[in-house]
């Protein structure tokens, strides 16, 4: 989880970075205060992100079902980082998030410690269901999430 020191470094060391990085640019002028509201807006929507999550939560499935459980475990671990990441960016969205992530991915954490297929499975199915609930609970009842026919990633299986 960002703590406040987690996020000052890492706000810090995002305007570090944009002063070098940027220190010609038109578009990173302005305070400090300018800088970041710029940096802010600039910032992908929760739409964008959860490509990213969909695409990770997939690729757990997959490494699951093929005995890859380290890869299933890094998948679990970075879409709740992309998850911190929306928290923080779109802060009323954030307790949705949170319930979402106790109730459903902390189950999922649990199997894949376990390595317990069955138990994962079901975790799975039942946090699939609460990925589209949630949609229909924020207005958006025509997102849905779909298990694909294949993993978005070669190295869902265990080598």
């Amino acid at each position: 989880m960002f703590t406040m020191s987690k996020k000052m470094i890492a706000i810090g060391s995002m305007m570090a970075f944009a002063g070098v990085v940027y220190a010609g640019s038109d578009w990173l002028k302005g305070t400090t205060e300018e800088q970041l509201k710029s940096l802010a807006e600039i910032q992908p929507g929760l739409g964008t992100v959860m490509i990213v999550y969909g695409n990770r939560f997939t690729t757990m499935y997959y490494a699951a079902k093929g005995g890859n459980w380290g890869m299933a475990g890094h998948q679990l671990k970075e879409a709740r980082a992309i998850q911190e990441v929306v928290e923080t960016t779109r802060p009323q969205k954030a307790q949705a998030l949170k319930n979402f992530a106790s109730r459903f991915l902390d189950p999922i954490d649990a199997a894949i410690k376990a390595k317990d297929w069955h138990k994962f499975a079901i975790a799975f199915n039942k946090a699939a269901e609460g990925c589209n609930q949630c949609h229909e609970n924020q207005e958006f009842p025509y997102i849905r999430y779909e298990l694909p026919m294949q993993s978005p990633s070669p190295t869902s299986v265990k080598p």
